[in-house]
């Protein structure tokens, strides 16, 4: 027998009043669409994709996996494979396939995000490098001569002026549930290892390179185990470290989660004397525990990294963390051929819907101004800018909730504007980046209405 589902879905529809005022500025728009990774040196598309989508910086990390770019580069065992050698010897360093790749970054218009340190090793027959280095100083000198290669020229160089290096990748994954000590995926030594080999690399690089940003730790346990995060912070205080910028990880699929461990490392940040270092989400993607077995969750979450609920999810995260105390965010990942990559269709290269929200946000101005949302139950996202005098308002509808199926009727009022048509670039299940005309009332005011899961760019 077949019964009814027990919750019906909600059919009543959400009024929304978003009103925008061009003269008042709040701050810049930041680089929330920066990514890891980037195109592929041999594809004409990924890179025209690339400087189409205006990817303001690009994180290196695992650029070593997949095949993509190649097998031996930016990781430092790749970059100086025998850790014996001098790290004042230019032949000790094959930078061959690294400079290939971070050619391609610049060349389509990205700048490169520096990750010192391994690629993470999740093959369980053996692990290779991501033991804690037997010399931490001298670790650090060989990162030096990789700076040094890429800002100054060293070792046929070039004057690339790459600003932000980041220490190492998830040393805290594994540390709560002792896997560091018998199948560590990113580091296998003790978190009090780790924050002495961060503090001894930090400490030289900023000496060497004060004008650069040098920072880390790229933790990825914030919430629900234990986080070593005011351990890392006290160590650092204590030991005098500087810090540029406070990297951190998240996996998620509800945007206040993201909001809520911003805030938690703000506050740490502050209480420990490191308030004015920036705050970078450097890894974050659409991950829900489905239940099952993981091979259920990961092709769940496959699914809908490439789908409208995916984009929505992204455009819905990234303007909410627009207004939270985060200075810049980078999907993971640019590459088409993993599973964590929304912007293409692994097997034909079309573009998902992802594409067409970074697209949208890259519509976006250099400065936000006012926007205030009254109604919705919290599902409505928006971000305001003004570009080439014209405002430009980015809306995003996402319940992470399949079940809702009701209408937002969103009226939008902008301030001094009295617009004639308006056109509106529409993604949603049905639209694909799709123009449609809007047409004022007598008021000024604009009217629309969102699906969930939709994401609409106005032009005025």
């Amino acid at each position: 027998m077949l019964y009814a589902q027990e919750v019906q879905p909600d059919i009543t529809s959400v009024k929304v009043s978003v009103t925008v005022d061009p003269t008042v500025v709040i701050g810049p728009v930041k680089p929330m669409n920066a990514v890891n990774n980037g195109p592929s040196y041999d594809s004409d598309l990924q890179q025209q994709d690339f400087r189409i989508l205006q990817i303001p910086y690009s994180r290196t990390h695992d650029a070593s996996l997949g095949e993509c770019y190649g097998e031996r580069l930016v990781d430092v065992t790749d970059i100086f494979p025998d850790f014996d050698k001098d790290p004042d010897c230019p032949s000790a360093y094959d930078f061959r396939e690294t400079d290939l790749y971070i050619k391609t970054l610049i060349d389509s218009g990205s700048e490169p995000f520096y990750r010192l340190g391994q690629s993470i090793e999740n093959q369980t027959a053996a692990k290779y490098n991501v033991y804690p280095p037997k010399d931490y100083k001298k670790w650090a000198r060989i990162c030096e001569h990789i700076i040094r290669h890429y800002n100054e020229g060293w070792a046929d160089g070039f004057h690339y002026g790459i600003k932000y290096w980041e220490i190492w990748n998830e040393a805290d994954l594994d540390q709560s549930s002792g896997r560091w000590q018998t199948l560590p995926r990113t580091w296998g030594g003790t978190i009090e290892e780790f924050h002495k080999f961060y503090a001894v690399a930090a400490k030289h690089l900023k000496k060497c390179f004060p004008q650069l940003k040098i920072g880390g730790p790229s933790y990825c346990r914030i919430q629900g185990v234990k986080t070593y995060f005011p351990e890392f912070f006290e160590y650092m205080r204590s030991n005098k470290v500087p810090i540029d910028f406070i990297s951190w990880h998240k996996y998620g699929a509800e945007p206040s989660v993201y909001l809520m461990e911003a805030d938690l490392i703000r506050g740490w940040m502050k209480h420990y004397g490191y308030e004015n270092a920036e705050l970078i989400l450097n890894e974050w993607n659409y991950r829900r525990l489905k239940g099952g077995d993981g091979f259920t969750n990961e092709r769940y979450n496959y699914e809908n990294r490439r789908s409208i609920k995916g984009a929505a999810f992204a455009m819905a995260t990234m303007s909410a963390l627009q207004h939270a105390p985060v200075d810049m965010m980078m999907y993971y990942d640019y590459r088409p051929s993993t599973n964590y990559c929304g912007f293409y269709d692994t097997q034909l290269y079309k573009h998902m819907p992802l594409y067409y929200a970074f697209y949208a946000w890259s519509k976006l101005g250099d400065k936000e101004c006012e926007c205030k949302v009254e109604g919705g139950a919290g599902d409505i996202y928006a971000v305001a800018s003004v570009r080439d005098g014209r405002p430009v308002v980015l809306l995003t509808r996402y319940d992470g909730d399949n079940n809702t199926c009701n209408l937002a009727e969103i009226t939008v009022s902008v301030a001094g504007s009295h617009p004639g048509r308006v056109f509106c670039h529409l993604t949603d299940d049905e639209h694909i980046y799709t123009e449609i005309p809007l047409f004022p009332a007598d008021d000024g005011t604009l009217r629309l209405e969102l699906n969930n899961n939709a994401i609409a760019l106005l032009e005025l």
